[in-house]
């Protein structure tokens, strides 16, 4: 099941566990928020783009009672490690990994979907393609842009869908550019702070396929205390 520095890492979530590597990518906060934003219902079907060790799906699969979950996730040795997870889970009836790229996501799927989610590669990369880490590729635009990925959601979203991300402030107007573009229309904006003393740092975003002009801003989400703890509202979000 373990594959050389990989470890079980217990998710504290109705007994959820998950692989992971102590070298590459692990997952961090964002994921966590994020699944606690997405709603999906009884006989849906749920999207995660770009899902690298499918932590959101994971999430999604004790947070919601959606009827299928599909992690779409290009990087071959992410996409093994997030099928090992499911099968740990004993999830595979409901949740699965396609080892592809996000823009082919449309050629796997037999039909357009109830909601998308991502946490997207969010900031711009200016290296080789060639040097790119797995981080990069994850963290960075190496393979596929902001833009980009609001496409590929919009492409694979039925009429009325609903999109979810969460992407750093200083993205928030591309992210809406593109939005708008693909037909999406943004509905809420949840602002996160790091600490009640820093500044907004992150916005987890609900858009609408097609959806009607009107967004609702809720009061910002404060992740941690002074002292470093998590405020009572994450804490509650990783316990429950």
């Amino acid at each position: 099941m373990l594959l050389p520095n990989e470890e079980i890492f217990d998710l504290e979530c109705h007994g959820l566990k998950i692989i992971q590597s102590n070298k590459g990518y692990a997952f961090t906060t964002d994921a966590v928020l994020l699944a606690n934003t997405v709603k999906a219902y009884r006989n849906e079907t749920v999207v995660e783009l770009g899902s690298g060790s499918a932590v959101i799906s994971l999430l999604l699969s004790k947070k919601t009672p959606a009827k299928e979950i599909v992690g779409i996730e290009l990087q071959p040795r992410l996409a093994d490690m997030a099928t090992r997870s499911i099968a740990l889970n004993e999830l595979t009836d409901r949740v699965k990994i396609i080892n592809c790229n996000m823009k082919e996501a449309h050629l796997h799927l037999t039909k357009s979907v109830d909601v998308v989610c991502v946490n997207p590669p969010y900031m711009e990369y200016d290296g080789n393609v060639e040097d790119a880490s797995e981080i990069d590729i994850c963290k960075r635009e190496v393979f596929i842009t902001l833009k980009e990925v609001v496409e590929c959601a919009s492409r694979i979203l039925k009429y009325g869908g609903r999109f979810y991300l969460i992407v750093k402030a200083e993205r928030l107007t591309d992210l809406i550019s593109a939005m708008r573009e693909y037909k999406i229309e943004p509905k809420a904006f949840i602002p996160v702070q790091p600490t009640l003393k820093k500044d907004i740092d992150t916005i987890i975003v609900e858009g609408r396929k097609n959806g009607n002009n009107g967004i609702k801003v809720y009061k910002p989400l404060v992740i941690c205390n002074e002292d470093g703890s998590y405020t009572k509202e994450v804490e509650e979000m990783y316990r429950k």
